[in-house]
């Protein structure tokens, strides 16, 4: 990802965009469709304490075997 400087009234900070590598606008994507569906886990299992991994991990399953057409 390229950085750009913003300059401010007193301070400049980088500003990190996805327009230079379209993948990690792909990669971001998936990863929130797999926190949202973890996240429906989570709530489909009663809101399960220390069950995160778990939620997560099946998620990451469902999404990443799953055809994107």
């Amino acid at each position: 990802m390229k950085q750009h400087l913003v300059k401010g009234k007193h301070n400049e900070k980088a500003v990190t965009t996805q327009r230079d590598n379209p993948q990690e606008g792909a990669v971001s994507d998936e990863l929130q469709r797999i926190a949202k569906r973890a996240y429906e886990l989570y709530l489909e299992r009663g809101c399960r304490e220390g069950c995160a991994v778990e939620d997560w991990v099946d998620a990451e399953r469902e999404i990443l075997t799953v055809p994107q057409g």
